[in-house]
């Protein structure tokens, strides 16, 4: 039901904190993967474990920047080149200044959501040009794209989860929509996932008070492990999917919930 054989898979932002879980779910149900991001060390690594474990042929990448509309065609060719046509698109990427509402630029706030939302809409744009045949895209929203950051479960000194980002994540969601209205009559599904809190190691063990509080607020007393995004990616992606389209599935342990 969830087997991806046959099937190539691009994922943007797939060498990520949590991209990477998906890449090694995709391959695990028979995905071939090109995996595209910004660091050249963490793709190497990236590509490296899905080839030890799956084969040589299972999987290849690229660095771009989804700001960058040249990078994003020159990945989807290289796609197409190493591939062939290929068959679901995941964009696990983001942009986010980390800055306080008050100190954050105009410029601040245009820079992050050209990745949000404007690199997002070119690379869904042109991956579905690229898809001969019914395909499934899956973007990542956020839990913050549907629900304000409380700030009382920032301790003192720590900025609470930036404007700019929630913001973008939020258009991502109408983006969607939109594109499953727009890609249906051509049978390419386009879905997402809205993760909820999943802080990457270095918050984890810099910051107790924080993650204890964030336990704390949703109905399963604990944050996300890394890989439980990925099980709801290769659903999204698989047949199991099929008339699901326009869809966003929060993956939050209930936060949004309450």
């Amino acid at each position: 039901m969830f087997d991806l054989s046959g099937r190539t898979i691009f994922v943007a932002g797939g060498a990520g904190y949590l991209g990477t879980p998906i890449c090694d779910a995709i391959a695990t149900q028979g995905g071939k993967l090109f995996i595209a991001d910004m660091s050249q060390e963490r793709l190497d690594v990236a590509i490296g474990k899905v080839k030890a474990k799956f084969g040589s042929d299972s999987a290849d990448g690229i660095v771009f920047n989804i700001g960058e509309e040249d990078a994003i065609d020159a990945a989807i060719a290289a796609c197409s080149k190493r591939f062939g046509s290929f068959d679901g698109l995941v964009n696990a990427t983001y942009g986010s200044t980390g800055k306080a509402f008050d100190d954050l630029s105009a410029e601040d706030f245009d820079r992050a959501n050209r990745l949000n939302l404007t690199g997002s809409f070119l690379l869904a744009r042109k991956t579905a040009s690229q898809m001969t045949g019914p395909g499934s895209m899956v973007m990542f929203a956020s839990m913050y794209g549907l629900v304000a950051p409380n700030p009382s479960n920032y301790p003192a000194g720590m900025t609470p989860n930036p404007i700019e980002y929630g913001a973008g994540k939020a258009g991502l969601v109408q983006m969607t929509r939109y594109m499953a209205g727009h890609f249906g009559p051509r049978g390419i599904r386009v879905n997402a996932v809205a993760p909820g809190p999943y802080p990457n190691p270095n918050v984890i063990a810099s910051h107790p008070d924080f993650i204890g509080n964030l336990s704390r607020s949703n109905m399963l007393g604990r944050i996300g492990e890394a890989h439980e995004t990925a099980g709801s990616v290769v659903f999204l992606l698989s047949n199991a999917a099929s008339y699901i389209t326009g869809q966003v599935l929060s993956v939050d342990g209930g936060w949004t919930s309450w």
